[in-house]
């Protein structure tokens, strides 16, 4: 995707959207790689990298489903700033950085208690008009943050995860 596809227009929108989404599938991918040597944790990270591609296509199907007069509409000022925001930060080595499974867990943290979910989710409900898919996309967005928040107790608190060690 170029920058040019990123224009200020809910087509725009939604590209960069989805874009994000993959961006932060391939980070949850790049951390289960880190730490395959722990089968559980490795798979906990495909699990979300999984989710985030499940999101990605919601965006795309909503983004099918539109019209061309939709798609061409100015997007709304405050989306589109946190949209710029999220890329820019996602455009960094956020991978260079970990040490340890502490430090996956506080970006994972990061990303998703960040703009990325709050985004989604108005890209997902404004476009659709079923309230049951509403619920859905909502519902949906608050499991796979309980799975980050269960995670302490699922692998061990903050002091066992600075233990783990990158490989």
């Amino acid at each position: 995707m170029t920058e040019s596809d990123c224009k200020q227009t809910i087509d725009g929108l939604f590209k960069c959207a989805i874009n994000i989404e993959r961006k932060a599938s391939d980070i949850y991918k790049e951390l289960a790689d880190l730490f395959f040597l722990i089968p559980k944790v490795a798979a906990f990270w495909n699990g979300l990298s999984k989710d985030e591609i499940v999101h990605m296509e919601m965006l795309q199907n909503i983004y099918k489903s539109l019209t061309k007069e939709q798609l061409l509409s100015l997007s709304d000022e405050k989306i589109w700033d946190d949209i710029i925001k999220i890329q820019n930060i996602l455009n960094k080595d956020l991978i260079g950085s970990i040490k340890n499974l502490d430090d996956a867990y506080e970006l994972a943290h990061e990303i998703e208690f960040s703009e990325i979910n709050a985004i989604f989710q108005f890209l997902a409900t404004k476009f659709v008009p079923s309230e049951e898919r509403k619920k859905f996309v909502i519902s949906e967005i608050k499991q796979h943050q309980q799975k980050l928040s269960d995670f302490s107790n699922n692998f061990g608190d903050r002091y066992w995860r600075r233990k783990i060690s990158i490989l």
